[in-house]
């Protein structure tokens, strides 16, 4: 039983050793929060699943002035039913820009896509409306993922002089 204690032990140290680290763990850079949030198009769903899912890794996004933008340019969900289930998507297109007007990350496509499987027991409105919050948690997840690229020097990165 020792023995086994010890190789766990080991293992777990080589891995952190690696910089391995469990899914969900993210790490930003210092300067990322706070974003300031600005929309294109009606996204006012939207725009809470994403404050509240970067509150969880201490990001803080708002309406507020802030050294970063974060754009959204259009929001759009589709169905699709096929003969016992219904696939439902979020797509949303957005963008950074650092305090100086460089966008970090250009205009990009975050999708996300789930199955809703409805029954005449369900509620089918309560469903879509569970499935849709999914999707706008998993889309905010989804750039989270895409921001921990980002290091201090790109988020005080300057426009380049012609």
């Amino acid at each position: 039983m020792a023995k086994r204690l010890l190789i766990l032990s080991l293992v777990g140290l080589l891995l952190a050793g690696c910089g391995y680290r469990l899914k969900g763990q993210f790490q930003f850079a210092e300067g990322l929060s706070p974003m300031v949030w600005q929309a294109e198009v009606e996204a006012d769903e939207f725009y809470q699943a994403v404050r509240e899912t970067f509150s969880l890794y201490a990001l803080v996004v708002g309406t507020s002035p802030a050294d970063t933008l974060l754009q959204i340019h259009d929001l759009r969900t589709s169905e699709v039913s096929l003969s016992d289930v219904t696939l439902v998507a979020l797509e949303v297109e957005w963008s950074l820009v650092n305090v100086y007007g460089v966008p970090l990350i250009d205009r990009r496509q975050t999708r996300s896509e789930s199955r809703l499987s409805l029954s005449p027991e369900v509620d089918e409105d309560a469903k879509r409306l569970e499935r849709q919050a999914f999707l706008r948690n998993r889309v905010a997840l989804r750039i989270l993922d895409q921001l921990e690229a980002l290091s201090d020097a790109d988020l005080e990165r300057r426009p380049a002089r012609p």
